[in-house]
């Protein structure tokens, strides 16, 4: 991994988990990850490309946070696109991976280990989103991911968690017996339901 990549990994991770908010100071950013302005000018353009970072006229950089229009307009769209990843994914799911994933989330949610419960619904998501073949969704749906992310590690909720988690265990459930038109309520419920969790968090704070 060159330095422009690394920078890059570093930077998104620390404004996903909003450890960098506001503007983009470059000297302070080029002195954390230890690099010259070379390679993180190429890591906080990507940034932008990607819609992480804003660019004004004169010239200030600023950490784009989410809004609530993003989030309806996220929201919109997602449950066809999380439909479509199922069915793209469908024939490709190596079932011995979901019982995994699900054996995580039955762990984490008798120990109450939260920590495990958020990384088993990113090995969920990213799974499916592995076994899909598709470029643009996985792109797309990535992105979306990510962005919420950012959201959850601002204003996450522990009940939340919870209640995501055992929709996440309906999801592994169905995929496990190949039930596919159950998977597809399953993702549904999840989805709707998350939007109701998420946007009433946001209203609160």
């Amino acid at each position: 991994m060159n330095a422009s990549e690394k920078t890059y990994q570093q930077l998104k991770a620390k404004i996903i988990s909003n450890e960098l908010v506001g503007a983009v100071s470059e000297s302070e950013l080029c002195a954390t990850f230890n690099v010259s302005r070379t390679p993180l000018r190429e890591a906080i353009f990507r940034l932008i490309t990607e819609g992480w970072i804003d660019y004004s006229k004169n010239k200030t950089k600023t950490i784009r946070p989410i809004t609530l229009k993003e989030l309806k307009n996220i929201f919109q769209i997602r449950v066809d696109i999380e439909i479509m990843l199922l069915n793209l994914s469908w024939k490709y799911h190596d079932t011995s991976i979901y019982q995994s994933i699900k054996k995580n989330i039955e762990k984490g949610i008798a120990q109450q280990d939260i920590d495990l419960l958020l990384a088993s619904d990113n090995q969920l998501h990213q799974q499916l989103l592995d076994d899909c073949n598709n470029e643009l969704v996985y792109k797309m749906l990535s992105f979306i991911y990510d962005r919420l992310r950012m959201l959850r590690s601002d204003k996450v909720k522990t009940d939340s968690i919870f209640e995501s988690s055992t929709e996440h265990l309906n999801i592994c459930d169905a995929i496990i017996i190949r039930d596919q038109d159950a998977a597809r309520k399953a993702i549904s419920t999840h989805v709707s339901n998350s939007r109701l969790r998420i946007l009433t968090t946001f209203d609160e704070c």
